[in-house]
């Protein structure tokens, strides 16, 4: 097991914005792939409030345009720099964070199928 320095980018975001009719998370997606970042995650909330400071949660019956999500990239810190100046032409991201991580490779079961 091996670690080196890293840069985490987490964008928060509205889990039903659009851009250019197309959701947003999966455009911000799509151009990380493309600009060939070691991957995305995006992890959907079920409960969140920003600066309406309105409670958003779901319930019985989910309301999705008003929960939040997050779309974490780790990766070089100049590679992200670079991937936040093409996000500032794209509308609906709320905030975007970006701070050093330590980047373990190989972790403990990683590549392997185990059961918990």
């Amino acid at each position: 097991m091996t670690s080196s320095a890293g840069w985490d980018l987490t964008i928060y975001l509205g889990a039903a914005r659009q851009w250019r009719r197309r959701s947003l998370v999966t455009e911000i997606v799509l151009r990380a792939l493309e600009g060939k970042l070691r991957g995305a995650s995006v992890r959907c909330g079920i409960a969140g409030f920003g600066d309406a400071g309105t409670v958003r949660r779901e319930s019985v019956l989910p309301v999705v345009q008003h929960l939040p999500a997050e779309i974490v990239l780790v990766e070089d810190l100049v590679v992200l720099q670079a991937f936040v100046t093409r996000l500032d032409r794209m509308q609906g991201v709320l905030l975007a964070t970006l701070q050093p991580v330590e980047v373990v490779d190989n972790p403990a079961g990683a590549g392997r199928d185990s059961q918990a």
